[in-house]
């Protein structure tokens, strides 16, 4: 028993567990929300989710990082009732790159990151 659960163990470890992350989504047919591990294959959408699901399990309603490589503008916002929370977005010519967003016990906390 112990060599499989040290066997499963590894390969969970193996697989990376820093390239999942939980989405976040009101279901459309039952209106709860459902949580789940997503894999990302972007990692500046992991870095999003990380950032979202920071400031919602804080109930801080701004940025908690710094200067994100790779990122030229980063858009926060927070809302009560509604998980397409508003954030600050780029005057125009850049690309959004990774949109997460989180529950709190609050509200929907939104990032979102362009280039």
């Amino acid at each position: 028993m112990r060599s499989i659960f040290g066997f499963v163990l590894g390969i969970t470890v193996s697989l990376g567990l820093a390239g999942t992350a939980l989405a976040q989504q009101v279901c459309p047919r039952c209106g709860v929300v459902h949580t789940q591990p997503q894999v990302l294959g972007n990692s500046l959408q992991a870095e999003a989710q990380s950032e979202a699901t920071a400031m919602a399990s804080r109930g801080y309603k701004g940025h908690v990082r710094g200067t994100i490589s790779g990122v030229r503008f980063c858009g926060v916002g927070w809302s009560s009732s509604s998980s397409n929370a508003p954030t600050c977005t780029p005057g125009g010519g850049m690309t959004l790159v990774a949109d997460a967003v989180a529950r709190g016990a609050d509200g929907w906390y939104r990032v979102r990151y362009w280039r």
